[in-house]
């Protein structure tokens, strides 16, 4: 019995349509592996069908390098769809998640929905990390609506660090 369902395993893997996954799994990895730069939409689209679980894939698997996971998370958002939408505001409101992951998951939120997504950072706006609080100030800004504008506006009363403070205020004053 366990021969058997080794060898379905073994057949299973060496079908065409894992090897075409295995392939475009390497393509979205090589596309990742810039330490600066990060793919475009356009490069990452061009790789077809499935791109979007996969980069899912990736930002979700421990074995690959944070780097690589979050910019897999970052270039989701490139890919709005409702499963993206729900695995990266899932991660904005990971208070265990990893930093840059949950950094990650707030531009790319912000990227794919815009106005649509400002409900969904709001926690990465109100998070202990002040490394958080300030990426989530500049994806909200990016945005560059009115309601965008009212939620920085409304967090500047609040915001304790200098450092995120300065940030808000530039980006107010950019959205003039």
């Amino acid at each position: 019995m366990m021969q058997a369902l080794s060898l379905a395993v073994l057949l299973a893997l060496a079908s065409p349509a894992h090897a075409a996954d295995d392939a475009l799994r390497t393509q979205v990895l090589d596309l990742l592996s810039g330490y600066e730069d990060t793919p475009t939409a356009s490069e990452l689209q061009k790789l077809g069908d499935g791109v979007d679980a996969t980069l899912l894939a990736i930002a979700g698997d421990a074995t690959v390098s944070r780097s690589r996971r979050a910019s897999a998370t970052w270039a989701l958002g490139f890919f709005p769809t409702d499963t993206t939408k729900a695995f990266l505001a899932g991660l904005v409101n990971d208070s265990a998640a990893d930093a840059q992951l949950r950094r990650s998951a707030t531009w790319a939120l912000c990227n794919g929905w815009g106005d649509a997504a400002l409900d969904l950072v709001k926690p990465a706006l109100d998070a202990t990390d002040s490394q958080l609080r300030n990426q989530a100030v500049r994806a909200v800004a990016k945005v560059a609506t009115p309601a965008a504008r009212s939620v920085l506006e409304a967090r500047l009363s609040t915001e304790s660090s200098a450092m995120v403070r300065d940030t808000l205020t530039q980006s107010l004053g950019e959205l003039k």
